[in-house]
């Protein structure tokens, strides 16, 4: 019976730190009073016998306070050790936990895949619309896209279309602007023979190479001398791409001609891979603006650089250092309004100055951010909306699976919790489980993203060089953080759970659940993901019914069974006569067809670009007249 007390105490189970330190207390107590008790049996007095037993067991304040306390002289690389040793406790039990439950791994991993692949594949679309700066480009932050302000018909109107002469009068006249350059695209055939095939050009001014810290692969770019209005240099850089794919690469192709629209160009430089200037779309070469106005327009449009009612190209600058934003805007205002003044005594039928009240606009060089954003960002952000949705519901069903996990392990973790292990101790372990399942989840959402998001990118801008999602920082560290919001909000549930385990009940129902606490968080996760379904389901449906109406809206003719022939002479000179009796050549010989319907000659096209006059009439305001195909005047 003298051994009872022992026995109790080896059976004990110690529910917290406090009672650790007092079973330390005791055990103590308890071999001190016991080796008092031999050595008196032993034949010493009680007094002798303590004395003995004080010598045996030394300090014994020090011995309970190594036990029960941690000692403070540890460095702090030694508690850093043993702080990575537990981690790595806890990440090899989360891996075995995961190697016995190999179901239990795939569907959590799968559903987690799913709503991260999603977020990361339309992080993609939206940083490159809204987020990511140009490749190459110097001080992105300090660079911007110029658009011109005006009162339209008693309406605020901002364009980002503008003149070459425009842009002599801003370089001229601005004082806040380090470099001011412009851009212009268009499609022009390249090539001879059946092999010529319509490909985009990137048309810009040599200054806007400055914008850039872009090395040529072979050559080198185009100078100002080479990009002088009225002269024509037919140089081209080819972009890295188009190298690739029609020259192989070759190294010496510097030198050799091609023909592109009516001039033949002399190659004297690669672009950089990814280069595109301020585009999202490569072009395939890249020509002086200069050459391409000269070789792009008609005969009516011969002296583009000396007037305002050509626009055709967008203007582009980087501000100087210290210069800030607001000053740049008003410093391009009053030069605007200068050049407006100039176009109003050029052609004084233009809208009067105080009338058009025009101003310049300092936007961000990514065009998508413009004062009127595009249909594509409106949608790209609708959908990073919906998968964002997407990943909370994935979360919430995975919540719960381990929620349910949780409690199968009830009696496992009231154990561990009887044993001594502490309940941070526990909580890190089951954040570190979820967390290993989100960065596994992380790793089939990417390669959902760059597999799966391909039929995404290619729906939405098909023109667009996507890169590979693995080798993105910016996508990684977007995945990256996407496993971790979901790993904490994944593994809320389950810690809350453990954080309520009462350990006496636990190990008195052995592997009986309660239905308590279990039910209100299950019931509330279930609540959460119904009703995200719920917004996502009516998301969905509104957004198919909205496409559906705008493909039925009714053009005014059939555009699925018209077809639009654009003739390219090619550097053909033709006078007016000529011309249109080439036309006429081309009306019959289309007519004589017996797969065509009707054919017609047409100044403009429906929908597409026009180029326009202007007249003011006093009382009336501006008239705008359209007299054939370009683009809208500011």
């Amino acid at each position: 019976m003298n051994r009872i007390p022992g026995l109790k105490r080896l059976m004990h189970v110690d529910r917290d730190r406090a009672g650790v330190d007092r079973a330390v207390n005791d055990e103590l107590e308890f071999h001190f009073d016991m080796t008092v008790r031999d050595l008196v049996k032993n034949g010493m007095t009680p007094d002798e016998a303590r004395r003995e037993a004080q010598r045996r067991f030394g300090d014994v304040e020090r011995t309970r306070e190594r036990l029960t306390t941690i000692d403070r002289s540890r460095t702090g690389q030694e508690r850093r050790a043993e702080s990575w040793s537990a981690f790595a406790q806890d990440l090899r039990y989360a891996l075995r936990g995961l190697r016995l439950k190999p179901g239990f791994a795939f569907v959590v991993v799968l559903t987690l895949g799913l709503g991260i692949g999603a977020n990361s594949a339309m992080f993609g679309i939206v940083d490159r619309l809204l987020f990511r700066p140009p490749a190459y480009m110097i001080e992105p932050a300090r660079t911007h896209h110029i658009y011109f302000g005006r009162v339209v018909d008693g309406k605020d109107f901002v364009g980002n279309s503008a003149q070459y002469q425009r842009l002599l009068d801003l370089t001229r006249e601005s004082k806040t602007m380090e470099v001011l350059g412009a851009y212009a695209e268009a499609r022009r055939a390249i090539g001879v023979g059946e092999a010529a095939r319509e490909l985009e050009i990137g048309a810009l001014s040599a200054s806007l190479w400055q914008l850039f810290d872009a090395r040529p692969v072979v050559g080198r770019f185009f100078t100002a001398d080479e990009d002088r209005e009225p002269d024509v240099t037919r140089v081209v850089v080819l972009s890295y791409g188009y190298w690739q794919s029609q020259y192989a690469g070759a190294r010496d192709v510097v030198g050799k001609t091609m023909d592109i629209g009516p001039g033949k160009y002399t190659i004297i430089g690669v672009a950089p891979r990814g280069f595109a200037a301020v585009q999202m779309v490569t072009p395939s070469v890249f020509i002086p603006l200069t050459t391409s106005a000269v070789d792009g327009f008609t005969m009516m449009w011969a002296k583009y650089h000396n007037t305002y009612n050509i626009t055709w190209l967008e203007i582009y600058g980087r501000r100087k250092p210290d210069v800030s934003i607001a000053a740049a805007t008003a410093d391009l205002t009053a030069a605007y309004r200068t050049s407006y003044a100039a176009q109003v005594a050029l052609a004084p039928r233009t809208t009067p100055i105080d009338v058009a009240k025009p101003r310049a606009v300092v936007g961000s060089v990514l065009d998508e951010r413009g004062p009127s954003p595009s249909a594509d960002t409106k949608v790209a952000a609708l959908l990073l909306g919906v998968a964002s949705i997407v990943l909370l519901i994935a979360c919430a069903n995975v919540g719960n699976l381990l929620l349910a996990r949780a409690f199968k392990r009830r009696r496992e973790i009231a154990v561990r919790i009887a044993l001594g292990v502490s309940r941070s101790r526990l909580i890190g372990q089951l954040l570190i489980e979820s967390l290993l399942l989100a960065l596994l989840g992380a790793g089939a959402g990417l390669a959902i993203a760059q597999w799966g998001g391909q039929i995404l990118r290619a729906t939405l801008m098909p023109q667009v060089e996507w890169g590979n999602a693995f080798a993105d920082r910016r996508v990684l560290a977007f995945a990256a953080l996407s496993s971790l919001v979901a790993g904490l909000l994944t593994g809320l549930a389950p810690i809350l759970q453990s954080g309520r385990t009462d350990v006496a009940s636990a190990l008195k129902a052995g592997g009986r659940d309660g239905a308590g606490q279990r039910s209100r968080i299950r019931t509330s996760l279930l609540v959460v993901q119904a009703a995200l379904s719920v917004v996502l389901l009516v998301g969905a449906g509104l957004f198919v019914r909205s496409v559906h109406q705008v493909q039925a809206v009714h053009l005014g003719y059939d555009a699925d069974r018209l077809v639009w022939v654009e003739p390219r002479l090619r550097g053909v000179k033709l006078d007016s006569a000529q011309n249109a009796g080439v036309m006429h050549s081309l009306l019959d010989r289309a007519r004589a067809n017996p797969a065509v319907e009707n054919a017609s000659v047409v100044l403009s096209v429906p929908f597409s670009m026009t180029y326009n006059d202007e007249l003011y009439v006093p009382g009336i305001g501006p008239i705008l007249l359209t007299s054939g195909r370009g683009r809208p005047t500011t």
